[in-house]
């Protein structure tokens, strides 16, 4: 069976993962095979939820097992405390949704959650750090990360972004794929074939496929970022940075058009941060008191901004070269330390 890379560790599956990056010389953590599960009669249900008019989400209990059953996708039986996964693969209604619910809601459940916060959002290494950026759905994470990767920064992961708490917070590369809306695709990725096409309308590629080429054409204006290779990261890379994402649609005859910054507090990055928390399928009573915890010891590690960029095809080079300039500056673009004396 194969290896894959996920959510920062090692998956050996029986059920291919087209998308996800291969790990070498990793313990796997999870072992997926194939096989026929049975009736779900005298489990215990945990959960029933209505996703959509035609789908619907069970989570149930047996004995030594968590059932998860996708009523547009398939079933899932977890086992060994969510080490052993069961895939039944001849009931399943579409393997891709399930595919995306195995990574997207089970692994999370049995990934490391005391010494990483999972947060949705995405993250590149500029020089030696990494830069993370969080935010709605729709506020350009993954294209901003696109964007820095095609102009030189190393992409380090998208949609899962793992902040692992140590001193300082380092980012863990997660699977290897890059989840891109339409007019994102066209942009940076037109001549690369999507693994599939979620529910959401996303189109799943992968790292390897999106290397930045040499022309580096996409983004016009921006610095290249000297010194970084543009292979995938399979490990740590301390964490410089959080931007929370704000675009904002700059109007004719308005003088805001510039990518600006602001650094907020701690005490209101966290509760900021909490509302963009990645959850798995089943969540622990104590897990928010808990992330709460974890959440201030990152944001007083490493400091959050209000990230204001222009939603404006033509001023993206503008942005890619404001962010170079902030963390990979020559010696005369240096700026002052915006950290110093902000209130915890």
């Amino acid at each position: 069976m194969p290896d894959y890379l996920v959510l920062g560790n090692c998956l050996r599956s029986e059920l291919p993962f087209p998308e996800l990056a291969e790990s070498r010389g990793r313990e796997p953590k999870w072992f997926l095979s194939l096989g026929s599960l049975g009736a779900q009669d005298g489990e215990e249900v945990l959960s029933d939820t209505q996703l959509s008019a035609g789908c619907r989400i069970r989570l149930s209990r047996g004995e030594g097992h968590l059932r998860f059953s996708h009523s547009c996708a398939g079933t899932f039986e977890l086992r060994a405390n969510g080490r052993e996964i069961v895939f039944d693969a001849d009931r399943a209604v579409n393997v891709d949704a399930a595919r995306t619910d195995l990574v997207a809601r089970l692994l999370l459940m049995s990934a490391d959650q005391d010494r990483v916060t999972w947060l949705h959002g995405s993250a590149v290494r500029i020089g030696d750090a990494a830069v993370a950026f969080v935010g709605n759905s729709g506020s350009g994470k993954s294209t901003l990360a696109l964007a820095l990767a095609r102009n030189g920064a190393q992409h380090i992961c998208d949609d899962a972004l793992p902040i692992e708490h140590a001193d300082p917070p380092v980012v863990w590369s997660s699977d290897g794929t890059i989840r891109l809306c339409d007019d994102t695709r066209m942009r940076f990725a037109a001549r690369v074939s999507s693994v599939r096409r979620e529910s959401d309308g996303k189109h799943v590629v992968t790292q390897s496929a999106v290397r930045p080429e040499r022309a580096m054409q996409d983004v016009s204006g921006a610095h290249g970022i000297p010194g970084i290779e543009d292979h995938f990261i399979e490990s740590r890379t301390p964490l410089s940075a959080l931007y929370l994402l704000a675009p904002f649609a700059p109007g004719k005859g308005t003088a805001e058009s510039a990518t600006t910054r602001r650094l907020i507090a701690p005490s209101t990055a966290v509760a900021s941060l909490i509302q963009h928390l990645k959850l798995g399928a089943l969540v622990a009573p104590d897990y928010p008191a808990r992330k709460m915890k974890q959440l201030g010891e990152i944001v007083r590690a490493v400091p959050v901004f209000d990230l204001r960029i222009p939603r404006e095809w033509s001023m993206m080079g503008d942005v890619v070269s404001q962010l170079v300039a902030w963390h990979n500056p020559s010696p005369a673009e240096r700026v002052p330390d915006e950290t110093a004396g902000i209130a915890q």
